[in-house]
């Protein structure tokens, strides 16, 4: 049976290095991709659900991080209420893949294998820069979220994807990847450091998933206008020698100061992004799945 390959990291950075201008060589980095290219079979691709997408607008941290742990419940117990030869039946679940897109009011978070490990002095350190401190589930370690910056939490099944939890998360990178190549900003990941890099030293993107029972939470989030000081607070990801950079500081490095990359003008772009690589269509989630659609309003509304 043929397979098609969905967007191959090495073909998305191929069309940013067809311009002189915005290729830059990295000196210590590979896409480190030759594991994992999203490959699946045409009857499996014609198979993949349509995935509802919403963007919040701005949410504390903490309500949207208890909207995602009642989702991911919702899910689990909706799928696996069903006999399991008909839990790839969609028409038999009320609930739809969703592509939640948000920012956060200034918070620092945490993963899980940093639970207790932050001394309460520093916790009080980042409290005083009126900003919320916050330990999740999700992999990673200590990062910033805040205006600026474009997060994304794909509520998927992996199942009806044909996905691994290990390409789930390639396939996010390879989104971030695509949507800075858009703006000719060549981006891609360094074995070994989590995240998206446009350099061997700045990070535009950093990654931290989680996944129950093959259903997702956690996600991404891109440095899109972001403000700079607050990452110089912590050292991100725990990784030392290292920075965070925004899409807009690149843009001014590369003598564009006047591009739009706010998270306004970065929507619609990594929207795109993430269907071209997970190879589905993604469409409002009202329409999807009204249901998905209400019980997430309801839940960011509280």
């Amino acid at each position: 049976m043929a397979i098609a390959s969905i967007r191959n990291f090495g073909q998305i950075l191929s069309r940013v290095q067809s311009h002189p201008t915005t290729y830059r060589a990295f000196s210590a980095a590979t896409t480190g991709t030759s594991d994992c290219t999203l490959s699946r079979t045409a009857e499996q691709l014609s198979q993949l659900p349509t995935i509802g997408y919403v963007y919040l607008g701005e949410v504390p941290y903490r309500k949207a991080l208890e909207m995602q742990n009642q989702l991911c419940r919702r899910r689990i117990d909706e799928i696996y209420a069903l006999p399991q030869a008909d839990r790839a039946d969609l028409n038999l679940r009320q609930f739809s893949d969703a592509l939640i897109l948000l920012q956060h009011p200034p918070v620092y978070t945490n993963g899980r294998r940093n639970h207790g490990k932050l001394q309460p002095d520093e916790i009080e350190r980042l409290h005083a820069l009126d900003c919320d401190y916050v330990e999740t589930n999700r992999g990673g370690e200590i990062t910033f979220h805040g205006p600026g910056q474009l997060v994304g939490y794909p509520n998927l099944y992996l199942k009806d994807h044909f996905l691994a939890t290990k390409c789930f998360v390639k396939g996010l990178e390879y989104t971030i990847a695509e949507t800075c190549a858009h703006f000719g900003i060549e981006a891609k990941t360094i074995p070994g450091f989590p995240g998206v890099w446009t350099s061997p030293t700045q990070k535009v993107a950093a990654l931290g998933t989680h996944v129950q029972r093959y259903v997702t939470s956690h996600g991404f989030a891109l440095n899109c206008t972001t403000d700079m000081k607050w990452f110089r607070e912590i050292i991100p990801c725990g990784l030392e020698g290292k920075t965070a950079i925004s899409l807009q500081t690149l843009m001014e490095q590369h003598g564009k100061p006047n591009c739009d990359t706010s998270v306004d003008a970065v929507l619609p772009v990594l929207r795109q992004s993430f269907a071209k690589v997970f190879g589905c269509n993604v469409k409002p989630l009202e329409d999807v799945s009204p249901a998905t659609f209400k019980f997430i309003q309801e839940l960011v509304k509280l």
